[in-house]
């Protein structure tokens, strides 16, 4: 009866919390936000407006066809960083038109010496933070919050995202020419490429540059207050948006993904092999249906992209295909609840994702059949208004002699001047037939943020028992209050930074039967000088405790410095230094990395060393240190060779060598070979081979 009670209580929190919130939204006005100064290329109802035209001009990166000169322009770039509001120091001006099937931009961009022009990657998808770049955003939910992202740098390399998921790959073209004064980078985007519902007539629109030879982030359009707040985005309109018919030929189409691995181990002496097949649908511009048989577990990409040193289990991102693809419409299931990396080796899986003007939906199944193990996770996220977020998720797991179920909700208003406060709030409740993991965890957070300040409270808790079988609930048994205040450090054109922030921490809590938990308190300081040195430091100290090593808190302090030369050059340079009492031991901790980058991008290396002594109270000196060298040779566009070498030694000992051939293509084929296993103990003879080939079914 007791249990009983319990649910009902945890059942009835769920409802009133999902209750309030629905009442509150209708309080908030929907009207559109709009920045302090002037958008140039935007009408009175801040809307930039697109002409359309017969055919899309040809992507070489030269903008001499006819057609450019009847085109929209947008203008009037401001700077992010450093100088947060200022001009920009070059000139950035993007044409924008439209076809039936595509959107088509230009971006011609003024630079100073062509000299100084950085643009290192020649790779699809791979990381431009350094490079001379555009970028293209798209809210084509138009709910001023989640956007599609199109990165183009002055190499012509592509790099996109959708919603947040760079894993996601579209299909656009992009081409790029570079003179001594400009660079132009024309791109165009299909509509079959995007996810929107064909019923919501205008998207929202931003353009951004990254200025390497200033080294300044600029936009078209934001507000100094919240610069990358996407609901001050202005509206596209013009476009003709395809209508969401059943009997055109894409519908028709199903886009597959045949995978084939094969690992083999010469001391173990085995050979194992895995092959399988992924999956997609597109049933409607706003809904596809994904599915994959016989998945691949191999993790070849994560083999060779980390090594996991620490000494407890960290909240690593999937690696696997079918929960990479669309991941992006789960994040608002807390992992406390699901945590992909839970669910080990199963049969098949479906996935369904869908958006309906402000809803976006997620539906994700898995199935072991020999196990007899089956998963599920819901996901429901409403944009009623841009100041209003709700969620709404649900995860059963099926085991034997166990069914448990999970449900969470969760939501955000954002109120006052400008949405300078907002409030944000989640609670999670876990129910099974074991009744040994029941239980729940919320947050509930008051944040305030402008163009210098930034302040939160926050109250979070988590039951004594709270245990979801798929979820990462790494501690249980506290309520905890924290407090949190930053100031940023905007500086002036003769300041002698190019940016800063300045922090300070502070949180306590118990258990749930009163006992002392925790109460620490932190701060620091990060400043970027105008040579691009970033300095920070800060200062750590937390009382907290550990019932299940002694009854006494541990009372532990830490003081971190780092330093960082090089910026966006070819060789940089970083360090770190720390010391403090952890445990009851004291420690000191010292680190170097150095990094290169040829400047036409074919070679990048890197060398990391660090130290670590331990000194425990009592106890033996114990001093640990690794070392990872790592090699890279750009062969193309699509393909690239990498060795790297690994060793750690002290507490344990690890020493391997590895060599990676990698091919990646814009139409998703992709071939891993790797000789050695990087995360081994020591040097194996053992090889992976995983091939991945996209092809497509139907008309």
């Amino acid at each position: 009866m007791a249990e009983d009670d319990d649910c009902a209580s945890r059942l009835k929190t769920i409802v009133c919390f999902s209750c309030t919130l629905f009442l509150l939204q209708p309080l908030l006005c929907r009207a559109h936000e709009r920045p302090p100064f002037t958008v140039d290329g935007t009408n009175e109802r801040y809307e930039f407006v697109i002409p359309t035209v017969d055919e899309a001009p040809k992507v070489d990166g030269r903008i001499d066809e006819p057609i450019w000169a009847t085109a929209a322009c947008a203008s009037g770039f401001r700077q992010v960083f450093p100088y947060l509001g200022e001009p920009a120091s070059r000139e950035t001006k993007v044409l924008a038109l439209a076809t039936k099937d595509a959107l088509c931009f230009a971006f011609i961009c003024a630079i100073g010496d062509k000299n100084k022009l950085h643009a290192y990657e020649t790779r699809y998808d791979a990381s431009m933070k350094r490079d001379e770049r555009v970028t293209i955003s798209l809210d084509t939910m138009h709910t001023h919050e989640r956007t599609f992202d199109f990165t183009v740098n002055a190499r012509g390399a592509k790099a996109d995202s959708r919603f947040g998921n760079e894993r996601w790959d579209g299909r656009w073209e992009a081409g790029v020419t570079v003179s001594d004064n400009e660079w132009v980078a024309e791109i165009v985007i299909p509509f079959s490429t995007l996810t929107y519902d064909p019923k919501v007539n205008s998207w929202g629109v931003n353009f951004w540059r990254y200025i390497s030879e200033t080294q300044e982030l600029c936009a078209w359009a934001f507000h100094p207050d919240r610069p990358f707040d996407e609901r001050y985005m202005p509206h596209l309109v013009g476009m003709p948006i395809p209508p969401d018919t059943k009997s055109t030929s894409n519908n028709l189409q199903l886009q597959t993904k045949l995978f084939a691995t094969t690992k083999y181990d010469h001391e173990d002496g085995n050979m194992m092999s895995m092959y399988g097949l992924n999956g997609e649908w597109m049933m409607h511009t706003n809904t596809s249906l994904r599915f994959v048989l016989k998945p691949d577990f191999s993790e070849a990409e994560e083999a060779f992209e980390s090594i996991d040193v620490s000494y407890v289990e960290q909240l690593l991102p999937d690696r696997r295909e079918f929960f990479v693809q669309a991941s992006e419409f789960f994040d608002e299931v807390s992992p406390e609840l699901f945590y992909s990396r839970r669910i080990k080796r199963f049969d098949m899986g479906i996935k369904l994702t869908s958006i309906l003007k402000g809803t976006s939906i997620g539906l994700l199944t898995t199935h072991g059949l020999k196990e007899n193990e089956h998963n599920i996770a819901l996901n429901i996220r409403s944009t009623p208004n841009p100041k209003t977020r709700l969620s709404f998720g649900y995860v059963g797991a099926l085991r034997k002699g166990d069914h448990s179920h999970s449900i969470g909700v969760g939501g955000r208003i954002r109120f006052g001047n400008n949405g300078r406060f907002s409030f944000s709030c989640s609670y999670a409740s876990h129910s099974s037939e074991s009744n040994l993991s029941n239980g729940d965890a919320g947050e509930f957070r008051l944040h305030y943020s402008d163009r210098l300040w930034s302040a939160s409270c926050e109250y979070s808790f988590v039951s004594p028992h709270f245990g979801p079988p798929l979820g990462y609930v790494p501690r249980r048994d506290f309520k905890l209050w924290s407090f949190h205040v930053s100031r940023n450090l905007i500086p002036k054109q003769s300041s002698f930074y190019r940016g800063g922030n300045l922090w300070a921490r502070y949180n306590f809590g118990e258990t749930f039967s009163g006992s002392f938990f925790n109460r620490s308190c932190a701060m620091g300081l990060r400043i970027t000088l105008k040579d691009q040195t970033w300095i920070g430091i800060d200062y750590n100290r937390s009382k907290h405790a550990e019932y299940h090593i002694r009854e006494q808190p541990f009372d532990d302090h830490s003081l971190n410095c780092w330093l960082s030369f090089g910026g966006n050059r070819p060789l940089r340079l970083g360090a770190s230094y720390a010391l403090g009492n952890a445990f009851d031991s004291r420690y000191r901790m010292h680190s170097l990395t150095l990094s290169w980058t040829k400047p036409d991008g074919t070679w990048n290396a890197f060398c990391k060393w660090s130290q670590r002594r331990h000194e425990p109270v009592g106890g033996t000196k114990l001093t640990v240190s690794s070392m990872e060298l790592g090699l890279t040779r750009i062969l193309s566009r699509d393909k690239w060779l990498s060795l790297r070498y690994f060793h750690r030694g002290g507490d344990y000992s690890v020493s391997n060598f590895a060599i990676s051939f990698r091919i990646k293509r814009e139409n998703g084929e992709e071939l891993y070979l790797i000789l050695g296993d990087p995360r081994a103990s020591k040097l194996r003879r053992a090889f992976i081979v995983k091939w991945i080939l996209p092809f497509t079914l139907g008309r």
